[in-house]
């Protein structure tokens, strides 16, 4: 059965012992008014109550309401493959085993749906309401997504390096497809990394986005190797490697570039800066960086300047034994103002899709961190990510009403570190989960 918000009662009120509008703002013994799928008020209950007498309520004592939380970059289509890759495993080698597994083309459609369909399940188990996905196969992915009950914004992903070049606009063409758009479904482009789109084809979708005014993601600077692959076509992602051997792509046509890869993403429009472009008069499009692993100090400055927003996978960086190589440097990009944010990447590479494990992950590895800054990279922080900022990530007025109902110990109280940190400590799967006001757990 579809869902859709003219199934949802035209008024509810939710109320819980506690109200999360965001991160940093608990208000004791409230709840939100919603009509027609969007939050109307948020309040105490006694004010809402008086505000709408005539509303229908649901109490839940014992729990807390907060913002659904937003994945801004994940592979539902990928979820057949959970377990069937065991890490740790260096990048290259996980290529070749991830494309060893993809189904034949008389399978695809059954397998890709399928995937998704229990992606999706894995979402709303764990109160992710809003995802932005990665897909290479749009035809079949979006017809999947466009019923709900998730929100996605629905990433075509483009390749188009060395002798496929010339396939670049057939496959802008299938990413911005906008056939299945609509409430649930919004659609982006995704370039997908250094070593499989040149730069010519870079510039060209980022124009395009630019033009059509939607959302770009981007894996970039994910592995250590892909500045050696720019300079030289060579190495662990290059020629040298089996998989690139076995596509035969590269010719001497393909652009080399020295700098690495986020001077190359700035080198074709990727991440220009920001300011430059509002001087031009240019409209900004969001822009989801995925993992960044690898950035120096200069690096960051490109990134700050850039306005891009970074979505970084903990598990899945720990899952390639990035964190041999040293730390991931998100914590120098909050320093630097940059959007971060925690994601999961994929079910081929992370046990599971909950952002509430991401959080405690790092928590456990870096207990100093603020919970209720790690609660703000998987609500508020994801949600601007995906230019989704004024409609989902918080509760408030004028806010779509995706929300979760976890568990509240009362003896936590109503500090919001305090309860944040509880949330992130615990991880505990909600007991009830809304999209624009419809139960869908």
């Amino acid at each position: 059965m579809p869902f859709c918000s003219t199934d949802v009662p035209r008024w509810q009120m939710f109320a819980a012992d506690a109200l999360m509008t965001h991160p940093g703002d608990i208000i004791a013994h409230a709840g939100m008014a919603v009509e027609h799928g969007r939050i109307m008020a948020v309040g105490p209950v006694d004010q809402l109550r008086s505000r709408f007498p005539e509303m229908a309520e649901q109490h839940f004592p014992g729990h807390i309401l907060c913002p659904g939380f937003v994945n801004a970059h994940t592979h539902l289509e990928l979820s057949f493959l959970r377990g069937k890759i065991p890490g740790p495993i260096a990048f290259p080698d996980w290529v070749l085993q991830l494309f060893a597994e993809m189904p034949q083309s008389s399978d695809a459609a059954d397998v890709i749906t399928n995937a998704v369909k229990n992606g999706v399940a894995e979402c709303m188990r764990f109160g992710v309401t809003t995802v932005g996905d990665i897909t290479r196969w749009p035809e079949f992915t979006r017809s999947a997504l466009a019923g709900g009950p998730l929100r996605v914004v629905s990433f075509g992903e483009i390749t188009a390096l060395g002798k496929r070049r010339d396939f670049l606009q057939a496959r802008l063409n299938a990413a911005l497809n906008n056939q299945a758009a609509g409430e649930y479904v919004s659609i982006g482009v995704s370039p997908h990394a250094p070593y499989s789109v040149e730069g010519p084809a870079l510039q060209q979708v980022v124009t395009a986005a630019e033009s059509h005014q939607v959302p770009l993601a981007m894996h970039l600077a994910e592995n250590i190797e892909e500045g050696a692959f720019l300079a030289t076509l060579d190495g662990p992602l290059g020629r040298s490697w089996p998989f690139m051997q076995k596509l035969d792509i590269l010719d001497e046509h393909v652009p080399r570039f020295v700098g690495g890869p986020i001077r190359w993403g700035r080198q074709y429009g990727l991440l220009a800066d920001k300011n430059l472009k509002n001087k031009a008069g240019l409209r900004a499009i969001p822009i989801v960086l995925a993992h960044v692993n690898y950035a120096d100090d200069a690096e960051l400055k490109i990134l700050a300047d850039s306005g891009a927003s970074v979505a970084w996978c903990p598990r899945t960086h720990t899952y390639f034994g990035h964190h041999r190589r040293g730390e991931h440097p998100w914590q120098k990009m909050l320093e630097r103002s940059i959007p971060v944010c925690l994601a999961t990447d994929s079910l081929a590479s992370n046990p599971d899709l909950s952002l509430l494990h991401e959080a405690r992950h790092v928590w456990q590895c870096h207990p100093q961190i603020s919970p209720v800054v790690l609660m703000e990279m998987i609500t508020t922080r994801p949600a601007q990510a995906l230019g989704l900022s004024e409609h989902i990530g918080r509760l408030a007025a004028g806010f779509s009403a995706d929300a979760v109902l976890l568990p509240l110990d009362p003896s936590t109280g109503t500090d919001s570190a305090a309860i944040c940190a509880a949330m992130v400590h615990i991880a505990p799967e909600p007991a009830a989960v809304w999209v624009m006001g419809r139960q869908v757990k």
